[in-house]
């Protein structure tokens, strides 16, 4: 098919793809880029420019990394790090999504809790882990409790938003055209909130680590937090560095998740041509 016989809009599209794949591969390339530079200037500048007790290299982290990944202690600190994490995610998300639903349909009551619920998201959550800790003492459940507690608040506030930013002449249209309550909240107001909801719970993933993280960190036998601890109270700058990486490397896999999910989740989102927008 030669390019004159081409409808415009398929042109139009491939020319879409193709700029967006170039613009994929040189997105790449610089964060690839990005990251030598950053790790060239860190290793030389690591004993030269800065003392390398305060820095440390990272020829050290990699070399803290091996050895932290052939030890199975390691990797059960990663599975009790993962379980009180999930679990904490799953509990405030889904606490935070069903209530911010709720208050988003029930004006009166959101109205009625507003100032409270606002006077205990305020709270520094490192203020109340002691009292977590003394209620649901040292085990799993302290951590969990505290990562679901800062997963909660941005998960509710993000979903009524959500539900009150619906276009109310969405919801009119369904109504001329007999649809019931139920059918206006499944076909109409959530669908309009999923950008909302979705966002809350992306937002709020990497604080069910900082929750889990802290409590560990406090007081813990076992789990990244503690690990991170045993090494900056050591004073091993690489071992710190190396937990820290690794943490970063778990949020990254699980943001990627997220974003799969988003996409299959939003993938009635297109443009005219039907092709799926960048979020």
């Amino acid at each position: 098919m030669t390019a004159e016989a081409t409808p415009p809009e398929v042109y139009e599209s491939q020319l879409e793809r193709r700029a967006r794949r170039n613009y994929k591969i040189k997105a790449a390339a610089g964060r690839v880029l990005l990251i030598v530079g950053v790790l060239a200037f860190w290793q030389f500048a690591s004993g030269r420019l800065i003392d390398a007790f305060f820095v440390g290299s990272p020829a050290g982290v990699l070399s803290v990394l091996a050895r932290d990944l052939v030890d199975p202690r390691f990797y059960e600190d990663l599975r009790v790090t993962g379980i009180e994490m999930g679990l904490g995610y799953l509990f405030g998300a889904v606490g935070g999504v069903a209530l911010g639903v709720l208050f988003g349909r029930w004006r009166l009551a959101a109205d009625i809790v507003d100032p409270f619920f606002a006077a205990l998201n305020s709270l520094p959550r490192i203020a109340l882990a002691p009292l977590l800790i003394v209620w649901f003492g040292i085990d799993m459940a302290s951590k969990v409790v505290l990562a679901a507690t800062l997963v909660f608040f941005l998960t509710f506030y993000c979903t009524l938003e959500g539900i009150r930013t619906v276009d109310r002449a969405l919801i009119d249209v369904a109504r001329l055209v007999g649809a019931n309550e139920r059918q206006i909240f499944r076909y109409v107001m959530l669908p309009g909130a999923a950008a909302w909801v979705i966002s809350g719970l992306k937002m709020s993933l990497p604080y069910a680590l900082i929750g889990v993280i802290v409590g560990e960190f406090l007081i813990s036998s076992v789990g990244l937090g503690y690990r991170l601890n045993a090494y900056s109270t050591s004073y091993n700058t690489n071992g710190t560095f190396a937990m820290l990486l690794v943490m970063m490397a778990l949020m990254m896999v699980l943001n990627a998740v997220m974003a799969l999910l988003e996409r299959y989740a939003l993938r009635w989102r297109a443009d005219a041509n039907g092709i799926p927008q960048v979020v």
